[in-house]
């Protein structure tokens, strides 16, 4: 097919993308325990693999995970990747510019095997690299919701 290509920009879905879910006990209790400044994850039983959230299934062997098998992290790790967005979200399925780019990181956190992706702050993008220690900026204020996790910063 020969023809002008052309970039199509997009603002907004074509559809409302509402939902009505619940994130089962694993999870809930995960971003219960953010109330109190605790990241909880699961070791199964099976093969070792360690997921930060706590997932019901272990997704290599689907060995059974259960409270008996959650365990506490630190809440420090390593960074695995990053990207910068250069939009977001607004919670209505809309699409907004950001004033300022946002740096999400893959952060690995000590004692876990799955990833975490959250934003990254105190460090300059010219500054970032695979291995960079971090540990967790927790909000002032802390809810029991994902969000008490304000950010990564550099660990030193």
């Amino acid at each position: 097919m020969e023809g002008k290509s052309e970039i199509v920009e997009v603002k907004t879905f074509p559809f409302p993308a509402g939902f009505n879910w619940a994130v089962g006990p694993a999870m809930q209790r995960f971003i219960q325990a953010l109330a109190s400044r605790k990241v909880l994850g699961v070791k199964c039983p099976g093969c070792g693999y360690t997921y930060v959230p706590p997932r019901s299934r272990c997704g290599r062997c689907y060995a059974a995970l259960q409270e008996k098998d959650g365990i506490e992290l630190s809440g420090t790790g390593t960074l695995v990747s990053y990207t910068k967005a250069h939009v977001k979200m607004d919670g209505n399925g809309n699409i907004k510019d950001l004033e300022t780019p946002m740096i999400i990181g893959a952060v690995k956190l000590d004692g876990a095997d799955s990833l975490l992706f959250f934003p990254l702050e105190g460090v300059k993008a010219a500054d970032l690299k695979e291995g960079l220690k971090l540990k967790i900026r927790w909000q002032d204020e802390t809810k029991g919701q994902l969000e008490d996790i304000r950010c990564f910063e550099p660990a030193a």
